[in-house]
C-alpha cells in the first residue's frame, strides 16, 4: 500500500476513534515509506507498534524513534538460532534479532518478543523458551496462538503445522503459571484465564470484541473483523456510508490473541480487570503499556 492510501487509513482508524495503529507484514521494515507513516500516525495521535523479524537496521530504528514509534515486536521462534533461521530462511537472522533487541533498548522503545506456538514447543519445554527471552533477549516474552485461517489475505497460519488442542492448553497452564511466578509475559492473565475457559468448554469472561475495538485492514484497504471473519469493506473504496463497524457482537469463535487482547480495551473500565491483571503484576511486570 502507498502512503498516501495508508494515510487514508490512518484517518480512518482515527475518525473511527481507534488508539493503536500495529503494522505488521510480511515485514514491515521493507516498506520504502515507514518511516514517514510512523511519522503521520504518530501526529495524528495514534500509539504506533510494528513487528519484524529481527531483520531492521538500527538506523532504520533511529528513525523510526524518532518519528514516534511506541513499541516493537520482534518474532523469535526459539531459543535455538539455527531454528529460527530455517523457519525465516534468513542466515544469521540470530545475531540481528540481538542486536535490534539491543539497539531497540537504548533507544527506550517498548520492546518485546513474539513466540508463534508451534510444533517445536511444548508445556514441558515453554518455561525454557521464556527464560531464554527474559534471560538471554533482555526482554519480555509473548506468544501467538496457533490458528489457521484462508478467509482474507493474511493466509493465517497455512505454512505451519498446528500444535494438537490439548497441548495449546498446557502451555496456557504453564505460562499463567509463570506469569504469576514473576516471568516477564505479555499476554495478559485475564487473556490466559480466558484461554483455559475456553479449551474447558466454559463461557469466557471477556469475549472478543473484534469488527468494533479491533480491526485488520490488508494491504488492498480490505476492513475485515478479524483474520477468521469476512470482509466489512474497503476503507479506501466504498463510501463513508458503507463504512460500518460491528456493534456489540461478541464473539467467543477462537482465541486469536491479535484480536482477543486488544478488545480487553473495551472492559478496561471494570475494576475487577484492572485489579485482576495488578495482582497478577501484568500492569508492572510483562505488559507494554
Amino acid at each position: 500500500m502507498n502512503y498516501h492510501d495508508i494515510g487514508k487509513v490512518l484517518n480512518f482508524l482515527v475518525s473511527h476513534k481507534f488508539l493503536i495503529a500495529y503494522f505488521t507484514g510480511g515485514e514491515p521494515s521493507l516498506h520504502p515509506d515507514l518511516v514517514r507513516i510512523v511519522e503521520y500516525a504518530n501526529g495524528l495521535g495514534l500509539v504506533t507498534s510494528l513487528t519484524t523479524n529481527g531483520t531492521i537496521s538500527v538506523e532504520l530504528l533511529e528513525a523510526l524513534k524518532r518519528a514516534g514509534l511506541y513499541a516493537l515486536s520482534v518474532s523469535v521462534d526459539s531459543w535455538d538460532s539455527s531454528f529460527c533461521e530455517k523457519v525465516r530462511n534468513h542466515n544469521g537472522l540470530g545475531e540481528k534479532q540481538r542486536r535490534t533487541f539491543e539497539a531497540a533498548r537504548k533507544l527506550g522503545i517498548k520492546t518485546y518478543s513474539l513466540t508463534y506456538l508451534g510444533k517445536h514447543l511444548s508445556a514441558g519445554n515453554i518455561e525454557k523458551m521464556v527464560a531464554y527471552v527474559n534471560g538471554c533477549l533482555g526482554v519480555p516474552f509473548g506468544f501467538c496462538y496457533p490458528a489457521v485461517s484462508r478467509e482474507n489475505t493474511y493466509r493465517l497460519g497455512q505454512s505451519a503445522e498446528t500444535l494438537p488442542a490439548d497441548e495449546v492448553k498446557r502451555i496456557i497452564e504453564r505460562l499463567l503459571v509463570l506469569k504469576r511466578k514473576g516471568y516477564r509475559i505479555v499476554n495478559m492473565a485475564t487473556y490466559l484465564e480466558d484461554a483455559l475457559k475456553f479449551h474447558e468448554g466454559k463461557p469466557t469472561v471477556y469475549p472478543c470484541r473484534a469488527g468494533e475495538f479491533v480491526v485488520y485492514v490488508d494491504w488492498f484497504g480490505d476492513v475485515y473483523p478479524c483474520f477468521k471473519k469476512k470482509k466489512l469493506f474497503n476503507v479506501l473504496k466504498d463510501g463513508k456510508d458503507k463504512q460500518k463497524l460491528l456493534e456489540n457482537e461478541p464473539c467467543d469463535a477462537c482465541l486469536i490473541d491479535c484480536f482477543r487482547e486488544p478488545s480487553l480495551m473495551a472492559y478496561l473500565p471494570s475494576p475487577k480487570l484492572i485489579l485482576r491483571e495488578i495482582s497478577d503484576g501484568s500492569l508492572t511486570k510483562g505488559t507494554i503499556l
